[in-house]
């Protein structure tokens, strides 16, 4: 006869679900990110905007100026701060994407002075006097540039996270080489890894050039 005091030691779905309320509740507790006071997208060009941070928020030591899709961004960084950390956290430019973080995948590729570059590897304040793009400047509002249309006529992307970086680096080797053979895209884009899958698609639409 089972007794109702041996109770089994596992957690009750009541118990279950009012931690789950309390976790969830206290995500909204939590710090938000250190993102810049400014919204890049509603800013004309060559304007310079001075980042601010929140109050209590670890203090920067380094003022750099960086310019980014032909703006001027004045901001406290801490010298260990990465490119790609910045971008995202500090000024909300989240179409680099954060992939492996070390180097290897591709995706958090930019360009600087027309050259792709990986930004998980750049140092913030190595890029004050650079002229840097990232996906976000490579449209011209909701008009797509005449790369990003190919990518769409060719489906060259699945689910779109690797997307930017094999945007970036193939509009680096066109600034170069406008019309490139397929094994130049390839020797090209050979950093970048989609999971997907994809890339024979991705390829096709860069090759044509412009």
């Amino acid at each position: 006869m089972s007794n109702a005091n041996n109770k089994s030691p596992g957690i009750s779905r009541r118990l279950f679900l009012k931690e789950a309320g309390l976790l969830l509740g206290g995500a909204a507790l939590v710090p938000a990110p250190l993102v810049a006071a400014c919204t890049p997208g509603s800013r004309t060009d060559n304007t310079t905007v001075t980042v601010t941070f929140p109050p209590g928020s670890p203090t920067p030591s380094d003022i750099i100026t960086l310019n980014i899709n032909k703006r001027e961004y004045r901001l406290a960084v801490k010298p260990n701060w990465t490119l790609d950390f910045v971008l995202r956290e500090q000024l909300g430019l989240f179409g680099t994407k954060i992939g492996c973080d070390r180097g290897d995948c591709g995706s958090c590729t930019i360009l600087a002075d027309g050259v792709p570059v990986l930004a998980c590897l750049m140092l913030a304040v190595e890029c004050s006097g650079l002229v840097l793009e990232t996906i976000e400047g490579a449209s011209q509002g909701i008009e797509l540039s005449p790369l990003q249309q190919r990518f769409c006529e060719r489906e060259a992307f699945q689910c779109g996270f690797c997307t930017p970086g094999f945007i970036m680096a193939a509009q680096g080797l066109l600034n170069v080489n406008p019309h490139p053979s397929v094994n130049e895209v390839r020797e090209a884009l050979a950093g970048h890894i989609c999971t997907c899958g994809n890339l024979s698609r991705v390829v096709m639409a860069v090759a044509g050039g412009l």
